[in-house]
């Protein structure tokens, strides 16, 4: 069993985005070989109306964390994001955000196409899963603890905005809300190479 690491998401440094539209804190990532993103997963601040960075050959995944919704404009068309819901999208294209002024934070889940897989799903309640060989569980609502992630322990409370990432993790996660609000969400991303995906 591998140990958990721990992360405040908001803790860590800020980074802009590569168009300079906004800021990213980035919970973990790996390049490939020649030095191009393999995958990547980490939290956006948004500050009102925003155009993304394109990232040719990559899958993204947005998950809107502090708003009931938003408006991705496409090329092609548009994408409603509501709170908590995955919506998945290519980053070849235009995408920018229409959203009102202020602060929202939103979960981005990177993967090249063709190298490396991300299974994202968010959850509200009672749950188990088989972690992947790289495994991050994100709070984005309530405090969650999460059984089987270390040996001995009588779980890890996760607070709001604060996640665990496993490496090489074997046993099943067990996920409860820690408490009793409707807005209690976590996220569960399994990251998997192209190999292990089709398996």
């Amino acid at each position: 069993m591998s140990d958990a690491a721990r992360i405040d998401c908001l803790a860590l440094a800020a980074e802009a985005w590569a168009n300079g539209s906004g800021a990213t804190r980035t919970l973990g990532r790996c390049n490939d070989a020649d030095g191009e993103t393999a995958w990547r997963v980490s939290i956006a601040t948004l500050n009102g109306p925003s155009r993304f960075s394109q990232f040719p050959g990559i899958d993204r995944t947005f998950i809107l964390i502090d708003q009931e919704s938003v408006e991705l404009q496409l090329q092609h068309g548009s994408l409603h994001a509501r709170l908590g819901q995955p919506v998945h999208f290519s980053g070849d294209l235009h995408v920018w955000i229409d959203m009102p002024a202020g602060e929202a934070h939103a979960l981005n889940v990177m993967t090249r196409r063709g190298r490396c897989r991300a299974r994202v799903e968010v959850v509200s309640h009672d749950a188990i899963r088989e972690p992947a060989q790289t495994h991050f569980l994100v709070s984005l609502g309530g405090a969650w603890l999460v059984r089987g992630a270390q040996p001995g322990d009588g779980g890890i409370t996760l607070a709001p905005l604060h996640a665990l990432r496993l490496d090489g993790h074997a046993g099943r996660l067990e996920l409860s809300p820690a408490d009793a609000g409707s807005n209690t969400l976590l996220a569960s991303i399994a990251i998997e190479t192209a190999e292990t995906a089709s398996a």
